[in-house]
């Protein structure tokens, strides 16, 4: 059997009340189940316990308490304690037969429980939507889990008023206002330049701030970076060289043509109304002729019969001149005309793929990060070593989830891509 499908310490695993009150449920675990996604902010996890003892109503779990996990894989170590310690959000299935008790223990960051209890009280000036993003984090959730690396600048300054909203909805409602430096932003007369979008989420690193244009171009794309998957129906024995092999995989989607019309993906337009200066204007927006970087060797989106040429939705749009300074009603807040034009078009295109697949456990592997995955052709031959050369390619990890069990340690990934082979 595989070394990472076997290889599992676990060297402690404990639940602290608030009072200081600790209790070991190492002994007691029989699964453990970590959560990573794209879209969500903050990491989750489930443990399956079987115990002996009286465990929920002795300490007792009533939400809220300290979860500390270190464990060993193969691969590596994963240790959730400090700043990274998870907590109690609920307890579910619980059955007791008063010889043992059967529950799962769901855990969230401490970040997922402090986002219900702030808010985002103030104005914030106008200043670069990544200057927010650190803000936030710092002053309102009240957090150091991340690493300033890790929240991508941004090209455009925005102001905004917090509105009591909770610090999650307002770093999601940021995402696709977000212009990354690195690409084209603004509007040159009646054309509208660049791609806009970025993701707010949680990994084994911390939470991050990243552009879709960093995340499927940047430093996990190259090529000696990048892990490299094989398909395989059989877990062999042996050292880590074999551990990239690709158990199981199942597509989920493939391209929608007529959803991507409606999403307006390939092209679309924006009539933007100034009121202070009772003008209309006219934006038209061609993702192919904009988007940077993508993960497939496509060197154009195209679709056959021209249908990516020909705007597809209508977006209408009021500039908020005046709104958040009335005494210089000449300003607007700083957002980009079109940003909702870009944003939509790249998002709707990073999710033309996606498939899900089991692999060998790998705790290095994390939400955001790029790995490369080679499919077999589909013949009518029993034995074939030729590799598919659409479907092979490399792919961003949307959803993660590790599962440690005795001899049967897994990792699933979710994975989505915007364009079609290898590299």
């Amino acid at each position: 059997m595989s070394v990472a499908v076997r290889g599992l310490q676990l060297q402690g695993a404990e639940v602290i009340s608030s009072n200081g009150q600790r209790i070991d449920i190492s002994e007691s675990i029989d699964t453990i189940d970590y959560f990573e996604d794209l879209l969500s902010p903050c990491c989750t996890l489930r443990i399956r316990v079987i115990s002996a003892g009286r465990i929920v109503n002795s300490l007792p779990i009533h939400g809220g308490e300290k979860v500390v996990l270190k464990l060993v894989t193969a691969t590596g170590e994963v240790d959730r304690d400090g700043d990274k310690a998870f907590y109690v959000k609920k307890v579910s299935d619980y059955a007791s037969d008063g010889q043992k008790e059967v529950f799962n223990l769901h855990c969230i960051s401490r970040e997922g429980l402090t986002n219900e209890t702030t808010r985002c009280e103030r104005k914030y000036k106008k200043l670069t939507i990544d200057q927010h993003v650190t803000s936030i984090l710092k002053d309102v959730l009240k957090t150091n889990n991340f690493k300033p690396e890790n929240i991508e600048k941004t090209s455009n300054p925005y102001s905004f008023i917090g509105n009591q909203k909770k610090p999650f909805y307002i770093l999601t409602w940021l995402l696709p206002k977000s212009l990354p430096v690195a690409g084209k932003s603004g509007t040159n007369g009646s054309e509208v330049k660049g791609t806009s979008g970025f993701f707010f989420y949680e990994n084994s690193e911390g939470f991050n701030f990243k552009s879709i244009e960093s995340l499927v171009g940047g430093i996990n794309n190259k090529d000696n970076e990048v892990a490299r998957y094989v398909h395989s129906g059989v877990i062999e024995e042996g050292t880590l060289a074999v551990e990239y092999k690709i158990l199981d995989y199942k597509m989920n989607r493939n391209i929608d043509l007529q959803q991507s019309l409606r999403s307006g993906m390939y092209s679309n337009v924006t009539f933007f109304y100034d009121p202070y200066e009772y003008r209309t204007d006219f934006y038209q927006y061609n993702l192919k002729d904009e988007i940077l970087d993508k993960l497939g060797k496509q060197d154009s989106i195209d679709v056959p019969g021209g249908f990516e040429s020909a705007p597809s939705r209508i977006l209408v749009r009021t500039a908020d001149r005046g709104i958040l300074d009335p005494g210089q009603i000449a300003e607007d807040s700083g957002r980009d005309v079109a940003d909702m034009a870009k944003s939509f078009a790249r998002y709707n295109l990073l999710f033309t793929q996606s498939l899900n697949m089991t692999v060998p456990c790998n705790t290095k592997l994390k939400v955001g990060d790029v790995i490369a995955a080679v499919f077999p052709r589909v013949t009518s031959s029993s034995v074939n070593k030729d590799k598919d050369p659409d479907q092979s390619g490399k792919y961003l990890i949307k959803s993660l989830r590790h599962h440690f069990e005795a001899n049967a340690n897994v990792t699933t990934l979710g994975l989505i891509r915007d364009s079609y082979g290898l590299t």
